[in-house]
Protein backbone atom coordinates (compact mmCIF):
# COMPACT_ATOMS: atom_id res chain seq x y z
CA UNK A 1 0.00 0.00 0.00
CA UNK A 2 1.41 3.02 -1.00
CA UNK A 3 2.00 5.69 2.35
CA UNK A 4 0.63 9.26 2.30
CA UNK A 5 3.27 11.87 2.08
CA UNK A 6 3.87 13.22 5.32
CA UNK A 7 2.74 18.00 4.88
CA UNK A 8 5.09 18.75 7.82
CA UNK A 9 8.62 20.21 6.79
CA UNK A 10 10.74 18.11 8.33
CA UNK A 11 13.86 20.92 8.89
CA UNK A 12 11.03 23.04 10.12
CA UNK A 13 9.90 20.61 12.64
CA UNK A 14 13.89 20.18 14.05
CA UNK A 15 13.83 23.66 14.01
CA UNK A 16 10.88 24.17 16.03
CA UNK A 17 11.94 21.26 18.21
CA UNK A 18 14.98 23.33 19.32
CA UNK A 19 13.54 26.50 20.07
CA UNK A 20 11.00 24.60 22.22
CA UNK A 21 14.26 22.69 24.06
CA UNK A 22 16.16 25.93 24.82
CA UNK A 23 12.76 27.90 26.05
CA UNK A 24 11.79 24.78 28.26
CA UNK A 25 16.09 25.04 29.68
CA UNK A 26 16.71 27.36 32.56
CA UNK A 27 20.06 27.20 31.44
CA UNK A 28 22.30 27.65 28.52
CA UNK A 29 22.76 24.76 26.11
CA UNK A 30 25.57 23.34 24.37
CA UNK A 31 25.48 21.64 20.92
CA UNK A 32 26.06 18.21 22.69
CA UNK A 33 23.09 18.76 24.94
CA UNK A 34 20.89 19.94 22.09
CA UNK A 35 22.08 16.67 19.94
CA UNK A 36 21.59 14.38 23.18
CA UNK A 37 18.24 15.40 23.77
CA UNK A 38 16.71 15.76 20.40
CA UNK A 39 18.74 13.17 18.20
CA UNK A 40 19.74 15.75 15.26
CA UNK A 41 22.57 15.08 13.02
CA UNK A 42 25.32 17.34 14.29
CA UNK A 43 25.31 18.40 10.49
CA UNK A 44 21.71 19.35 10.25
CA UNK A 45 21.54 20.79 13.88
CA UNK A 46 24.74 23.11 13.26
CA UNK A 47 22.66 24.39 10.09
CA UNK A 48 19.48 24.88 12.01
CA UNK A 49 21.28 26.67 15.29
CA UNK A 50 23.05 28.91 12.53
CA UNK A 51 20.01 29.93 10.68
CA UNK A 52 17.91 30.44 14.36
CA UNK A 53 20.84 32.58 15.20
CA UNK A 54 21.56 34.99 11.88
CA UNK A 55 17.16 35.38 12.39
CA UNK A 56 18.03 36.17 16.35
CA UNK A 57 15.57 33.36 17.46
CA UNK A 58 18.97 32.27 19.08
CA UNK A 59 21.92 33.69 20.29
CA UNK A 60 25.55 32.44 20.69
CA UNK A 61 26.51 32.28 24.84
CA UNK A 62 29.47 33.52 25.66
CA UNK A 63 30.75 30.27 26.69
CA UNK A 64 32.04 28.89 23.50
CA UNK A 65 29.29 26.41 22.13
CA UNK A 66 26.74 27.41 23.95
CA UNK A 67 23.12 29.18 22.74
CA UNK A 68 20.59 30.91 24.54
CA UNK A 69 17.08 32.20 23.33
CA UNK A 70 17.41 35.48 21.48
CA UNK A 71 15.32 39.03 21.60
CA UNK A 72 13.76 38.07 19.02
CA UNK A 73 10.85 36.13 20.88
CA UNK A 74 10.33 38.52 23.33
CA UNK A 75 9.53 40.99 20.48
CA UNK A 76 6.98 38.64 18.97
CA UNK A 77 5.78 38.13 22.29
CA UNK A 78 5.45 41.49 23.11
CA UNK A 79 3.95 42.12 19.54
CA UNK A 80 1.39 39.14 20.20
CA UNK A 81 0.25 40.72 23.76
CA UNK A 82 -0.39 43.73 21.96
CA UNK A 83 -2.22 42.67 19.17
CA UNK A 84 -4.79 40.64 21.71
CA UNK A 85 -4.80 43.45 24.06
CA UNK A 86 -5.85 45.37 20.86
CA UNK A 87 -8.48 43.52 20.06
CA UNK A 88 -9.35 42.76 23.19
CA UNK A 89 -10.15 46.86 23.70
CA UNK A 90 -11.94 46.62 20.19
CA UNK A 91 -13.81 44.25 20.27
CA UNK A 92 -17.31 45.92 22.22
CA UNK A 93 -17.04 49.08 20.13
CA UNK A 94 -16.45 47.07 16.65
CA UNK A 95 -19.29 45.48 17.96
CA UNK A 96 -21.81 48.44 18.31
CA UNK A 97 -20.08 50.15 15.09
CA UNK A 98 -21.28 46.68 13.26
CA UNK A 99 -25.10 46.93 14.75
CA UNK A 100 -24.92 51.49 14.09
CA UNK A 101 -23.68 50.46 10.47
CA UNK A 102 -24.74 46.90 9.65
CA UNK A 103 -21.78 46.70 7.84
CA UNK A 104 -18.58 44.43 8.28
CA UNK A 105 -16.12 46.11 10.79
CA UNK A 106 -12.73 45.26 10.22
CA UNK A 107 -9.64 45.85 13.12
CA UNK A 108 -6.25 46.02 11.37
CA UNK A 109 -2.40 46.73 12.69
CA UNK A 110 1.28 47.04 11.00
CA UNK A 111 2.86 44.08 11.93
CA UNK A 112 6.53 43.76 11.17
CA UNK A 113 5.90 46.18 7.72
CA UNK A 114 3.07 44.71 7.32
CA UNK A 115 -0.48 45.61 7.10
CA UNK A 116 -2.85 42.45 8.77
CA UNK A 117 -6.28 41.86 9.61
CA UNK A 118 -6.77 40.90 13.35
CA UNK A 119 -10.08 41.51 13.78
CA UNK A 120 -13.54 41.33 11.84
CA UNK A 121 -17.38 41.14 12.85
CA UNK A 122 -19.28 40.61 9.63
CA UNK A 123 -22.35 43.35 8.76
CA UNK A 124 -25.86 42.10 9.41
CA UNK A 125 -26.55 43.07 4.87
CA UNK A 126 -26.16 39.65 4.25
CA UNK A 127 -22.95 40.47 2.04
CA UNK A 128 -19.87 38.84 2.92
CA UNK A 129 -16.33 40.10 1.66
CA UNK A 130 -14.13 37.09 1.90
CA UNK A 131 -11.65 38.69 3.75
CA UNK A 132 -10.20 36.37 6.25
CA UNK A 133 -8.49 37.34 9.78
CA UNK A 134 -4.67 37.15 9.59
CA UNK A 135 -5.06 37.81 6.26
CA UNK A 136 -2.36 40.74 4.76
CA UNK A 137 -2.64 43.90 2.80
CA UNK A 138 -0.44 43.83 0.09
CA UNK A 139 0.29 47.34 -0.75
CA UNK A 140 -0.22 50.43 1.61
CA UNK A 141 -1.10 52.87 -1.25
CA UNK A 142 -4.09 50.84 -2.18
CA UNK A 143 -5.91 49.99 0.57
CA UNK A 144 -7.27 52.79 3.58
CA UNK A 145 -5.40 51.15 6.17
CA UNK A 146 -2.25 51.68 4.21
CA UNK A 147 -3.03 55.49 3.46
CA UNK A 148 -3.24 55.47 7.69
CA UNK A 149 -0.02 54.63 8.28
CA UNK A 150 1.51 56.51 5.47
CA UNK A 151 0.11 59.76 6.41
CA UNK A 152 1.77 58.97 9.99
CA UNK A 153 5.15 58.70 8.01
CA UNK A 154 7.81 61.89 8.23
CA UNK A 155 7.80 62.25 4.57
CA UNK A 156 11.58 60.87 3.91
CA UNK A 157 10.31 57.62 5.49
CA UNK A 158 7.17 57.52 2.99
CA UNK A 159 9.27 58.16 0.27
CA UNK A 160 11.41 55.72 0.88
CA UNK A 161 8.65 52.96 1.63
CA UNK A 162 6.60 53.97 -1.60
CA UNK A 163 10.23 53.56 -3.41
CA UNK A 164 10.66 50.07 -2.26
CA UNK A 165 7.23 48.84 -3.11
CA UNK A 166 5.93 51.44 -5.51
CA UNK A 167 2.61 52.28 -6.62
CA UNK A 168 1.26 49.15 -8.83
CA UNK A 169 -2.34 49.43 -10.04
CA UNK A 170 -4.10 46.81 -8.36
CA UNK A 171 -7.33 47.73 -10.01
CA UNK A 172 -8.07 50.52 -12.82
CA UNK A 173 -9.27 52.38 -9.54
CA UNK A 174 -5.81 52.49 -7.61
CA UNK A 175 -3.82 55.61 -7.16
CA UNK A 176 -0.77 55.14 -9.26
CA UNK A 177 0.60 58.85 -9.10
CA UNK A 178 2.61 60.14 -6.42
CA UNK A 179 1.34 63.92 -6.25
CA UNK A 180 -2.15 61.99 -6.10
CA UNK A 181 -1.42 59.99 -3.70
CA UNK A 182 0.32 63.13 -1.61
CA UNK A 183 -2.81 64.88 -1.82
CA UNK A 184 -5.08 62.00 -1.04
CA UNK A 185 -3.19 61.93 2.26
CA UNK A 186 -3.26 65.39 2.92
CA UNK A 187 -6.89 64.52 3.52
CA UNK A 188 -6.85 61.96 5.45
CA UNK A 189 -4.55 64.03 7.80
CA UNK A 190 -7.27 66.92 7.47
CA UNK A 191 -10.38 64.43 8.18
CA UNK A 192 -8.82 61.43 10.75
CA UNK A 193 -10.03 59.13 8.21
CA UNK A 194 -9.19 58.01 5.52
CA UNK A 195 -11.40 56.34 2.66
CA UNK A 196 -10.81 53.47 -0.29
CA UNK A 197 -13.00 53.50 -3.33
CA UNK A 198 -12.56 50.25 -5.39
CA UNK A 199 -8.67 51.16 -4.96
CA UNK A 200 -7.80 47.22 -3.80
CA UNK A 201 -10.89 45.44 -5.11
CA UNK A 202 -13.51 46.16 -7.11
CA UNK A 203 -16.80 46.78 -5.51
CA UNK A 204 -15.34 47.41 -2.42
CA UNK A 205 -15.09 50.50 -0.09
CA UNK A 206 -13.73 51.44 3.02
CA UNK A 207 -13.63 54.20 5.49
CA UNK A 208 -10.81 53.50 8.18
CA UNK A 209 -9.59 55.85 11.24
CA UNK A 210 -6.53 55.35 13.27
CA UNK A 211 -6.40 53.78 17.11
CA UNK A 212 -3.29 55.51 19.62
CA UNK A 213 -1.93 54.03 22.63
CA UNK A 214 -0.86 55.65 25.81
CA UNK A 215 2.11 56.88 24.08
CA UNK A 216 -0.39 58.41 21.55
CA UNK A 217 1.57 55.93 19.26
CA UNK A 218 -0.94 54.32 15.88
CA UNK A 219 -1.34 50.69 17.03
CA UNK A 220 -4.15 49.97 14.91
CA UNK A 221 -7.04 51.05 12.52
CA UNK A 222 -10.76 50.05 13.04
CA UNK A 223 -13.10 50.75 9.34
CA UNK A 224 -16.27 49.50 7.81
CA UNK A 225 -15.91 47.86 4.71
CA UNK A 226 -18.63 47.35 1.90
CA UNK A 227 -20.10 47.28 -1.48
CA UNK A 228 -20.57 49.98 -3.50
CA UNK A 229 -24.21 49.43 -3.54
CA UNK A 230 -24.44 49.86 0.52
CA UNK A 231 -21.40 52.16 0.52
CA UNK A 232 -22.20 55.40 -1.59
CA UNK A 233 -20.03 58.13 -1.76
CA UNK A 234 -22.69 60.40 -0.19
CA UNK A 235 -22.30 58.35 3.01
CA UNK A 236 -18.19 58.68 3.24
CA UNK A 237 -18.31 62.13 5.70
CA UNK A 238 -20.78 60.40 8.23
CA UNK A 239 -19.76 57.35 8.05
CA UNK A 240 -15.47 58.70 8.30
CA UNK A 241 -17.00 60.66 11.53
CA UNK A 242 -18.79 57.68 13.03
CA UNK A 243 -15.47 55.21 12.34
CA UNK A 244 -13.44 58.48 13.93
CA UNK A 245 -15.77 58.27 16.88
CA UNK A 246 -15.04 54.82 17.40
CA UNK A 247 -11.38 54.78 16.59
CA UNK A 248 -11.67 58.06 19.39
CA UNK A 249 -13.28 55.71 22.04
CA UNK A 250 -10.77 52.93 21.75
CA UNK A 251 -7.73 54.88 22.07
CA UNK A 252 -8.77 55.82 25.27
CA UNK A 253 -9.61 52.36 26.40
CA UNK A 254 -5.80 51.49 24.94
CA UNK A 255 -4.58 54.55 27.36
CA UNK A 256 -4.39 57.60 24.92
CA UNK A 257 -4.00 60.57 26.84
CA UNK A 258 -6.25 63.86 26.23
CA UNK A 259 -4.63 66.33 24.30
CA UNK A 260 -3.64 69.59 26.54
Amino acid sequence: MEQKKSAHAPAVDRALDVIELMAASEKELSLSEIMEELDIPRQSLVRILNTLCDRGILDRARQRGFYRLGMKLLYFGNRLQDNIRLRTVARPFMQELAQKTSKTVELSTLDRDQLVLIEQIEGTEGIRLYTRIGSAYPYFHAVAVGKIYLAHMDAEKRRNVLDRIGLPSVTEHTITDMNTLEAELLKVKKNGYAFEDQELRKGVRRVVAPIYDFRNSLVGCIGVAATLFSLELEDMEYLGQMVKEMANRISYGMGKREEV
